[in-house]
């Protein structure tokens, strides 16, 4: 009974801890997704952008953290050097679908910059 209530407080602890680490441990980041034809079962391209180095309240920081998710969409969208036509307007939809879920993210680390 001991070593019951004992691993018990063990895993509740552990528990404890997990949920915790995430929210600590957290760098700021944005994750930049993008939208092309895929085969039916797998998932959309994803590729995250750290920021945590960046100072957001400056001018030069925001120009840094707009260059980074630009590089970063062209990675993801633009994986052909020379697209073909019909290559062509796919990427643009993926171009502005990443564009559209970055800015938003953009914005927050922005705004959180501010605040502290």
């Amino acid at each position: 009974m001991k070593s019951y209530k004992h691993a018990t407080a063990i895993l509740t602890v552990a528990g404890l801890l997990a949920l915790a680490l995430p929210a600590t441990a957290q760098e700021p980041e944005i994750v930049i997704t993008g939208k092309m034809p895929l085969p039916e079962g797998t998932e959309p391209v994803t590729q995250v952008v750290r920021i945590a180095d960046l100072d957001l309240t400056t001018p030069k920081g925001k120009a840094a953290m707009e260059k980074r998710v630009k590089a970063a969409i062209k990675r993801v969208c633009w994986s052909q050097a020379r697209p073909a036509r019909w290559e062509v307007k796919d990427a643009e939809e993926c171009d502005a679908f990443a564009w559209a879920g970055a800015r938003p993210q953009m914005k927050q680390a922005i705004e959180k910059a501010k605040g502290s």
